[in-house]
């Protein structure tokens, strides 16, 4: 793992790019960047499991593109990445103020027929760790339009995504941009974002970890992540036991053995997830929280309201089934 250097500035441009595995996020920032070679010879395993800034000079501004790991690893758990994103959240201060977000970019594939149960799951955990406040500075951006050989169908599965997916997003003031793999239509939609100014947000999982000192499973996004993550373990514990219970049942006392060893494991990882879900952020963390989030309070109040309005809105994106088809 590469030790992240990155120290922000009051005056950065701060854009956090997002979206599920495959959906061009890294292709996005390559455009931007207009350095394909060395980022695809750079490690991809350290690019893509850790929150990675690239800070680029545009239009005489610093500009910091922050790629983001998916919610859809294969081999991580969603509330390990939360963990990831967050903790890269909360530890960049400038000047002992939470770094604030100047925009966010929301990648998805124009080429997918349907929105996949990975999809589905990312932007679910998208809205929930951004909230309601940030959504005029967020672009949902579809990409691989060069890559879409029937450009009206395209055009279809881009107008049920406005309509069905992302209504409550483009409601709460996000907008929809084209990407199309050149580096033009990269920095209209990044323009776009700078033309608001550097006043930027702070996204509710922010507010929540330094503000309110949650635990990292009390916040939105984390009550959806690791609510998943137990029930996984739970319905594997419950496959198992069934398994062992057949397996005695057919008198093969060597393939029980072996079961029971792999529900042992599993009641253990299950009892660490929820004794997980129990701990606090450490006591250094939690030090440096009061501090900094006690002074940025003091010095930036925010209305109750508009924080209930933000923890409510987030908990009412994208409500249709896992894998929904588009109709094209």
């Amino acid at each position: 793992m590469l030790k992240d250097r990155f120290q922000p500035d009051p005056d950065d441009f701060v854009i956090v790019v997002m979206g599920p595995t495959g959906s061009g996020k890294t292709n996005f920032i390559n455009r931007l960047t207009r350095n394909v070679e060395q980022r695809k010879a750079s490690s991809l395993k350290c690019d893509t499991q850790n929150v990675t800034p690239y800070p680029i000079t545009y239009q005489d501004l610093r500009v910091v593109l922050v790629d983001t790991p998916s919610f859809d690893d294969t081999y991580r758990p969603d509330s390990e990445i939360l963990r990831v994103i967050a903790d890269w959240l909360i530890q960049k201060y400038s000047n002992g103020i939470p770094l604030r977000i100047a925009g966010i970019i929301y990648v998805h594939r124009i080429t997918d027929n349907r929105v996949p149960g990975s999809a589905y799951k990312n932007l679910q955990v998208f809205g929930r760790l951004c909230g309601n406040a940030p959504l005029p500075r967020t672009r949902l951006v579809t990409t691989m339009w060069d890559q879409s050989k029937d450009q009206a169908t395209a055009i279809r599965r881009e107008t049920q995504l406005i309509d069905e997916f992302w209504r409550t997003l483009i409601d709460g003031g996000a907008t929809v941009h084209r990407f199309y793999n050149t580096t033009d239509s990269a920095q209209k939609i990044v323009g776009s974002l700078l033309r608001m100014g550097n006043g930027g947000e702070q996204l509710l999982i922010q507010e929540e970890l330094i503000e309110q000192q949650k635990r990292i499973n009390e916040t939105e996004a984390g009550k959806i992540t690791y609510n998943r993550l137990q029930k996984l373990q739970a319905d594997k514990c419950q496959m198992l036991k069934e398994l062992t219970e057949e397996a005695k049942q057919q008198n093969d006392p060597d393939l029980a053995r072996c079961l029971q060893d792999q529900r042992d494991k599993v009641d253990v990882q299950l009892q660490e997830t929820f004794e997980e879900t129990k701990t606090k952020i450490p006591l250094s963390r939690r030090i440096l929280l009061w501090l900094f989030g006690r002074k940025f309070h003091t010095e930036r109040p925010t209305p109750t309201r508009r924080h209930d309005r933000r923890t409510r809105s987030s908990t009412d994106l994208a409500r249709h089934p896992t894998g929904s088809r588009l109709t094209i």
